[in-house]
């Protein structure tokens, strides 16, 4: 079977447009491809996370000359402190995609004749600070949704009530809470006191701080409970859980 080969001035003219296309725009076309712009956003990312560790190296010497200046020491087996103290700073500077915070962070410190002692004493403070970061938080939350007019005043003062009076529900809902950082100096004689700092993913504690207001509402309103638990509910719609 023979073509016809069909070649009008018109046509030449598109062809000829199309094989003429400026440089630059084709240039530009193939820097938006997705494959390079993967590759930018993957160096971006990488440049950031130097940047990030950079700095987090600079804070944690700065720190552990404090401590140890202090007088403080790392526990036999432990991470050196500079390490633990850069483990700590690496992510306090990492944000979720929204530009929030990823983690919240606490310390506590506590001294005891014995290293059990003042480590319980040390972490039950730094709990109940993580556990007062997160009643704000959830607080900030409420005003928010009260502004948006998500829920109404009302039922937002209940909620805030009831997240004033919930630290030691929120602290019996935190999971897998270990200190990241844990050093010790002697005091006086006998005693010894012990400092850690612990950090915790934002989306873990506001999940704990639902179960903890739910468990509060409850007990304390029983068979009256439904309606502001589903407020509770609503309050913890948040994008990306």
């Amino acid at each position: 079977m023979k073509f016809t080969r069909i070649f009008t001035p018109a046509l030449a003219l598109v062809v000829g447009l199309g094989f003429s296309q400026p440089a630059f725009a084709q240039k530009e076309e193939k820097e938006a491809s997705p494959k390079k712009q993967r590759k930018e956003w993957q160096r971006e990312e990488e440049t950031l996370i130097e940047d990030i560790k950079s700095s987090a190296i600079k804070e944690a010497r700065k720190e552990g000359k404090r401590l140890e200046k202090d007088g403080f020491m790392v526990f036999p087996g432990s991470l050196p402190l500079d390490k633990q103290l850069q483990n700590v700073w690496m992510r306090q500077y990492q944000e979720n995609p929204d530009g929030s915070a990823k983690y919240l962070f606490a310390d506590g410190n506590g001294v005891g004749k014995t290293q059990t002692a003042a480590e319980m004493q040390a972490m039950e403070a730094a709990k109940l600070q993580l556990a007062g970061q997160i009643s704000n938080e959830v607080n900030q939350i409420i005003e928010a949704k009260i502004a948006n007019d998500q829920i109404d005043r009302e039922s937002g003062n209940s909620l805030t009530k009831f997240i004033a009076g919930s630290k030691n529900y929120i602290v019996q809902n935190l999971t897998y809470v270990k200190p990241v950082f844990k050093v010790y100096r002697n005091v006086g004689k006998q005693d010894m006191e012990v400092v850690v700092k612990m950090y915790y993913s934002l989306d873990e504690a506001m999940a704990a701080a639902e179960k903890a207001l739910q468990q509060k509402v409850r007990e304390e309103l029983e068979g009256e409970a439904d309606q502001l638990i589903d407020e509770i509910n609503r309050l913890f719609e948040r994008k990306g859980r």
